[in-house]
């Protein structure tokens, strides 16, 4: 069984709006996410989402880590497959090549990223997030887990949608993005 959570718990509040509820192509990020995990050969699907019918922190307010943490409960897999909601470009071969790997992330993009299920991650996460000033950094998380950085054979997939004008160029990207994808298959 491999399995993956979906980050999509955060306040959007440079976006304005929820992010998970954005529509690009006809279809929410949200929606996108979970059709790509799929496409990765992943089975089991887990949402960090604070609202009710999905996974809610168990740490309100302290950012992607909690969302790691309280989802990294339920998941059945050994190593888990960690993606934000809003990186609408990624693809299903990128997230392959990550599953190579016990833990890894892309060289300069901390997610999306495979950690390992284990009783000292799920720990350290608990302890961290306990902390009166947390370290909330998922880079160094993932370094003290011993991750394998891979170069990303594709950057513009990596595009983040933050802000509105971040996601206006993803908008704009995603046609020439979409061509480029054709041009690369087998």
């Amino acid at each position: 069984m491999q399995s993956a959570i979906v980050l999509a718990g955060g306040r959007s509040s440079r976006m304005g709006q929820d992010k998970a509820l954005l529509k690009l192509q006809g279809k929410t990020l949200l929606h996108r996410a979970v059709s790509l995990v799929k496409a990765a050969g992943i089975n089991q699907i887990l949402i960090s989402r604070n609202e009710p019918g999905f996974i809610n922190d168990l740490f309100p307010g302290a950012g992607p880590l909690a969302g790691i943490q309280s989802a990294l409960l339920h998941v059945n897999a050994d190593h888990c497959l960690v993606l934000p909601v809003d990186t609408p470009l990624l693809t299903a071969d990128l997230l392959k090549l990550l599953l190579q790997h016990p833990c890894s992330c892309f060289a300069d993009s901390p997610l999306p990223a495979v950690i390992p299920n284990t009783s000292e991650v799920k720990h350290w996460l608990s302890n961290q997030l306990q902390q009166k000033t947390p370290d909330r950094s998922i880079q160094r998380f993932l370094q003290r887990f011993g991750v394998v950085e891979i170069k990303c054979p594709d950057q513009q997939a990596l595009a983040n949608t933050n802000t509105p004008d971040q996601w206006q160029h993803v908008i704009e990207l995603c046609g020439d993005h979409a061509k480029n994808l054709q041009h690369h298959q087998p």
